[in-house]
C-alpha cells in the first residue's frame, strides 16, 4: 500500500496552498502589475510554495489568477479542470510561470490537468500515459530537485463519474513506482471524494493509502 503525505507530513521548508476559483472582482486595479518581478523576487526562498486550484476553465481567467496568487508567490501552480485541449492549452501565457506538464481530453469537454512551475526552476516529466484514462484518472507528474532531495510533483483530477475502481488500483502502482525513484512524493488535486460524509469512496480511498 502507498503512503500519502499530507501537508502536515511534508517538509516544513514546503508549504501547499489551495484555493477557490478566483472571484471576478479580484483587484482588477492591479491589471498591469508586473507578475514577472514579483515572482523573481522570491525564485529562492527558502520556502517552497505549491499551490493547486481548481479553476474551472483558465483560458478567460489568466489575468485573475495570476493576480490572486501574487500574494502567496508559489513556485509550483497545479491546475485541475482547465478545460483545454492539447494545442490550447500550449498557447495559455501564466508568465512567469511555464508548463510542465498536463493531461489534455482527447474524446470529451471540459477536465484536464496540468501543473505549471516557475521559469526559475528546472525540472524534468514523467511519462503516465499507460494509466491515463480521461473522467477516470486525469494524472500528469514532474520530478524536481531540491535542497539534496527529488520531489516527485504530482496533479490528478478524477470526474465525479469517473471509474473509482479504476482510479484506486491505478493511482496506487504509480505511487509504488514513483516511491522508488523520488524522496518526496507530493500528491494534489480533485479526486472528487466528498470527505464531509462517511461513503464507502471516502473508507476505500483512505485505507489503501493509510492516511491519517
Amino acid at each position: 500500500m502507498a503512503r500519502l503525505k499530507t501537508t502536515k507530513q511534508i517538509n516544513t521548508n514546503i508549504k501547499q496552498i489551495n484555493a477557490n476559483t478566483p472571484s471576478i472582482n479580484t483587484l482588477i486595479n492591479n491589471h498591469n502589475h508586473s507578475h514577472r518581478n514579483i515572482f523573481k523576487e522570491h525564485s529562492n526562498s527558502s520556502e517552497f510554495k505549491i499551490y493547486h486550484q481548481n479553476i474551472r476553465g483558465i483560458s478567460k481567467k489568466t489575468d485573475e489568477f495570476l493576480i490572486s496568487v501574487c500574494n502567496n508567490r508559489p513556485q509550483i501552480v497545479r491546475l485541475t479542470e482547465h478545460h483545454l485541449t492539447a494545442e490550447e492549452i500550449n498557447s495559455i501565457n501564466l508568465d512567469p510561470y511555464k508548463l510542465g506538464v498536463s493531461f489534455c481530453r482527447q474524446k470529451y469537454k471540459y477536465g484536464g490537468a496540468c501543473i505549471y512551475i516557475s521559469k526559475f526552476l528546472e525540472f524534468s516529466t514523467i511519462n503516465l500515459e499507460k494509466y491515463q484514462k480521461e473522467k477516470d484518472l486525469e494524472i500528469c507528474a514532474l520530478k524536481l530537485n531540491m535542497q539534496a532531495k527529488n520531489y516527485t510533483i504530482i496533479c490528478i483530477y478524477r470526474s465525479p463519474i469517473g471509474d473509482f475502481t479504476y482510479f484506486l488500483t491505478n493511482l496506487e502502482i504509480i505511487l509504488n513506482e514513483l516511491d522508488s525513484i523520488s524522496n518526496e512524493l507530493i500528491i494534489c488535486g480533485d479526486f472528487n471524494i466528498d470527505y464531509m460524509k462517511e461513503t464507502s469512496k471516502k473508507k476505500f480511498f483512505r485505507f489503501n493509502f493509510k492516511l491519517l
